[in-house]
């Protein structure tokens, strides 16, 4: 391609209007500034910085490809703006002139993707690059959700067909941060991604196949649009009451499933949550974790309003799931109890909370039968080479003398264990 072409792409964003975070970004700025200036030429250093923040991208990403399309690319996912949010909620309708203004934002960033990165370098250099023309990296942990996602977009010669693909994209995984991970917490009036979520899935808890059941189906209910509750998940700890939550959204981010971590003191944030989430075209699970309140406290009667019986109903993209190891969630006095009078009165507005709820699961520890269960499906996942009874014996020793039945109890048991196998395996490689 030719230089003059190259050029002539990268000064034509200043014509963008919605995706304007391409033609404000400090990389394509620096681009325009340079050519459009011949005197002002690009030193080595600026050059070699550019590369640097190119291969960067492609590396924290998990990557592979063009570096420069990778880029554009990346910008166009996390650009959030009137259209993405539009396209999002699906709102956009080809007849209105938002979408012809996108359309005309799309035919712009093809001529972007027209020249590769070789291309944009010899007009930016002397010196050779392109062997970094297909970036690989034999070392690098490909992601390759993410690839295939980036492999989808711009594939087509038609400008229309380009803006459609985006549009689906923004529908099934969301614009801006949204579509950067799929569990977040709230600061600073704002959603912050979680970088490494929790990778755990539901074949690496075991039991408590009813309660899994009945989350799951309660999750695909409310992802299809239809009628689902508000869920409480308690019982004792260490039973896999946060780890089912965090298994479920494993299981269901792709279907359009986010997680927003919360703690008590955010609780008073609620309004702004809501309002923000409910803007949003995904489904979000708001996680209270280890839930509970003093009786002191009253911050509960914020979040029993945001959940059932405010003035503002709960959108339908939201649901309220709890994990807490009282069944009731604000504790209970003695004196609450004592006088006849006004007995009910306060029962019934502590459990009023509890009742928000729909559905209330319950994690109790497993029975000794159900312990050794889970014990020898974890040490059968891990391909432990141990027999029956010595794995036994040594699983009731652990939880006599650690931290009683329970299912990390026993994952800390089987992870001993590993420990264990892989000091002897060392132990005998050195000898």
């Amino acid at each position: 391609m030719s230089s003059k072409k190259v050029k002539k792409s990268i000064l034509e964003t200043k014509k963008i209007i919605v995706f304007k975070n391409i033609k404000e970004n400090e990389l394509i700025l620096n681009l325009k500034e340079h050519l459009n200036d011949n005197d002002n030429e690009f030193s080595k250093l600026e050059v070699e910085d550019l590369i640097y923040k190119l291969i960067e991208i492609s590396i924290k990403e998990g990557l592979q490809g063009d570096i420069w399309h990778n880029y554009l690319k990346k910008q166009l996912i996390e650009s959030e703006n009137i259209f993405t949010l539009e396209a999002e909620m699906d709102l956009i309708n080809k007849n209105d002139s938002l979408y012809q203004i996108a359309l005309n934002d799309i035919k712009i960033m093809a001529d972007l993707f027209s020249f590769s990165f070789s291309d944009l370098t010899q007009k930016l250099s002397e010196e050779n690059f392109s062997y970094l023309q297909n970036f690989r990296n034999n070392k690098l942990k490909i992601n390759n959700e993410k690839l295939e996602i980036y492999n989808s977009l711009f594939n087509y010669n038609s400008t229309q067909k380009n803006l459609e693909s985006l549009i689906k994209f923004y529908q099934k995984h969301g614009t801006g941060i949204l579509n950067q991970s799929k569990a977040f917490y709230w600061e600073n009036k704002g959603l912050k991604k979680i970088n490494n979520p929790d990778p755990i899935s539901f074949n690496d808890l075991i039991s408590y196949q009813r309660e899994k059941r009945k989350l799951i189906e309660n999750t695909k209910s409310f992802l299809k649009g239809y009628q689902a509750h508000n869920v409480l998940l308690y019982g004792d700890s260490g039973t896999g009451k946060s780890s089912s939550v965090k298994a479920l959204l494993n299981k269901f981010h792709g279907q359009g499933l986010r997680l927003i971590e919360i703690n008590s003191s955010q609780i008073k944030e609620l309004p702004d949550i809501i309002d923000y989430l409910g803007q949003r075209g995904l489904y979000f699970i708001i996680f209270m974790d280890d839930l509970s309140f003093e009786e002191f406290e009253t911050d509960y009667k914020y979040l029993k309003a945001m959940m059932e019986g405010g003035v503002e109903s709960r959108p339908a993209n939201v649901l309220f799931y709890a994990t807490s190891n009282r069944r009731h969630l604000v504790r209970e006095k003695w004196q609450d109890r004592e006088s006849e009078i006004h007995e009910n009165d306060i029962l019934n507005e502590k459990l009023s909370l509890s009742e928000r709820f729909g559905l209330t699961l319950m994690f109790n520890n497993p029975s000794q039968a159900q312990y050794l269960k889970i014990v020898k499906e974890l040490a059968n996942n891990e391909g432990l080479d141990i027999k029956s009874e010595k794995l036994k014996n040594k699983a009731l020793k652990w939880s006599k003398w650690n931290n009683g039945r329970s299912g990390r109890s026993a994952r800390q048991f089987i992870n001993q264990l590993l420990k264990e196998q892989n000091l002897k395996l060392n132990n005998n490689h050195n000898i």
